[in-house]
């Protein structure tokens, strides 16, 4: 093993020999987790809220105010998830729960949905996913695949509801909104019962959702971050690898 999975070999020995003895496992998984898709991160150096103001195109006040500005920009995301591709550390963390079906969980702050193209089945989206359309009016929802997304609506026009023809929002959590309860709910339970928690490619700054390592610290989980920057919660790590997570989670959980 060379590079920087060869720098973090004892690690990854002792991690691996921590899987053997374990039985309920969470992923827990951030933007950085799909910049290798191409996918911007929020709140690196170069992230998205550098450039743009979220209150402006990712609050509940700003769709209230302006439909048309927050719809531009989250037409933007979708055309550029439908484009991406997952990569080795979402297809990793799929092939090791195909394994372990009834006790590995992601827990995702993503709304691209590259977990589920990934192969995870068993996954808890706490910010809801951009493919999916709820109206505030009617509250009817309706969930959309990637791959059709744009054959439904086109970039041109808002969409609105067929039941009651109001502006329909994308099934997305934005600020100013509190997280689906039963989501929160099962997140706190799987965190609160698991033996081994990776942390990866999140900065860990968003709240509530950066309380579950807590939790899962409650239970004398193991816990495993995996980020190239250091985070707030960096001290609380049992291993903290700095490397690519597509990289070290297929040495980590030995799947090709």
């Amino acid at each position: 093993m060379e590079g920087i999975e060869g720098d973090y070999l004892e690690d990854i020995i002792q991690i691996q020999k921590i899987i053997d003895k374990s039985e309920n496992f969470v992923f827990f998984t951030g933007a950085g987790i799909s910049r290798e898709s191409g996918i911007p991160t929020f709140r690196d150096k170069d992230g998205l809220w550098k450039k743009y103001d979220p209150a402006k195109l990712a609050s509940h006040s700003a769709f209230i105010s302006n439909p048309e500005l927050v719809w531009d920009f989250f037409y933007s995301r979708q055309r550029l998830v439908c484009q991406a591709e997952c990569n080795d550390a979402h297809t990793a963390i799929g092939r090791f729960e195909n394994t372990r079906p009834e006790n590995s969980h992601v827990i995702t702050q993503n709304i691209d949905r590259l977990h589920q193209r990934g192969g995870s089945q068993n996954v808890i989206e706490l910010h809801g996913n951009i493919f999916g359309m709820v109206c505030l009016a009617c509250g009817k929802r309706k969930q959309y695949d990637y791959f059709d997304f744009f054959n439904n609506f086109s970039e041109e026009k808002i969409p609105t509801c067929p039941g009651c023809d109001n502006i329909l929002k994308p099934d997305v959590v934005l600020f100013e909104e509190p997280l689906p309860q039963d989501a929160w709910i099962q997140a706190i339970r799987l965190s609160s019962e698991c033996d081994i928690m990776f942390v990866i490619g999140t900065s860990l700054n968003v709240s509530p959702a950066n309380t579950l390592p807590y939790h899962a610290v409650k239970n004398h989980a193991v816990l495993v971050e995996i980020n190239p920057n250091v985070t707030e919660m960096t001290s609380l790590m049992d291993f903290s690898i700095r490397a690519s997570a597509s990289k070290i989670l297929t040495k980590i959980l030995c799947v090709a």
